[in-house]
């Protein structure tokens, strides 16, 4: 987006802030697509090009690879991240920000999905509060009118659906407080200041503990490393640790090339954002439990990082 307010082209300053994400797109290819329905190809075009228009701006970008093809990325200016093949999503969030941290003059970093482009119109308006000393962590939130319109219907109802059982949850257990916002937990970008207060949030790590006593049946529920470590177990640990947590409302619209591809492949993603909901919602419960008596034996979740 264009700075309207000139004070902060002397606030914002483009090599402070790091963008990182994650990839594994093994089957991508250079070119033109052969079918919509690559969504490797898809994916990571889509990775591509934020890639490029971060660091046409300036930003600082930090990548954790898994397996893609590496030609076009070494072109680059980007800090490429090796993640073992066996690595899970978590642990390459976890390797991107920490190593983002380090790096010197970086005060604010955005852990972000590669393919979501048009968040690099908004990062002003999402670092900003950081910048400010106004938050710790800003969870960008999605216009309505432009989430509606730009994402698959199936994926617009189904993430509506899961926030509002989120935040339901959050404000059951006095984690979000009367007066605030609900959050947009399953949009996915994370603003982050680069304290260690903050950055330590996102490196823990939680598994569901083998040694628990509850059925068995509960536990292909659990798989943290999927979504909720280093992403939203880290946001809930900050609103309960009292840390300023700020909801930012942003323009963003899904890229049309991934609603074509999402939409060709409607059952496969249909089922994969089942699971993907009950799954981060039953693992939130289980989180807070963890949260407020880490020692019970009834606990299904350990940390061990």
């Amino acid at each position: 987006m264009e700075i309207e307010n000139p004070l902060l082209e002397t606030e914002i300053r483009p090599e402070a802030i790091a963008i990182t994400m994650t990839t594994s797109y093994p089957s991508w290819y250079s070119g033109s697509p052969r079918s919509v329905a690559d969504t490797d190809k898809t994916r990571g075009d889509l990775g591509l090009e934020l890639i490029r228009r971060a660091a046409d701006k300036g930003y600082r970008v930090v990548l954790a690879d898994t397996g893609s093809p590496k030609g076009e990325v070494l072109s680059l200016p980007v800090k490429l991240l090796e993640r073992k093949a066996d690595g899970t999503r978590a642990k390459g969030r976890r390797l991107a920000i920490q190593t983002a941290s380090t790096i010197e003059g970086i005060g604010v970093i955005v852990r972000t999905e590669p393919e979501k482009t048009s968040l690099l119109d908004s990062v002003s308006d999402i670092v900003l509060p950081i910048l400010r000393g106004q938050a710790d962590i800003v969870m960008p939130k999605r216009r309505i009118e432009d989430f509606q319109a730009s994402y698959p219907p199936y994926m617009f109802e189904s993430e509506t659906q899961a926030n509002r059982r989120y935040n339901k949850i959050l404000r059951d257990f006095n984690i979000l407080k009367e007066g605030d916002e609900d959050l947009d937990i399953f949009f996915g970008p994370t603003v982050i200041g680069n304290k260690p207060e903050a950055i330590a949030l996102f490196l823990e790590e939680f598994a569901y503990d083998p040694d628990t006593t509850v059925p068995k049946e509960v536990r292909k529920y659990v798989s943290p490393d999927d979504f909720s470590n280093s992403q939203m177990y880290a946001v809930v640990k900050a609103l309960e640790l009292g840390m300023r947590v700020k909801s930012v409302e942003i323009p963003f619209a899904y890229p049309p090339s991934q609603r074509e591809n999402e939409m060709v492949n409607m059952d496969k993603f249909k089922n994969k954002r089942k699971t993907q909901k009950w799954s981060i919602l039953d693992e939130l419960v289980l989180f807070i439990r963890y949260l407020r008596d880490p020692d019970s034996p009834k606990n299904v979740l350990r940390r061990i990082s």
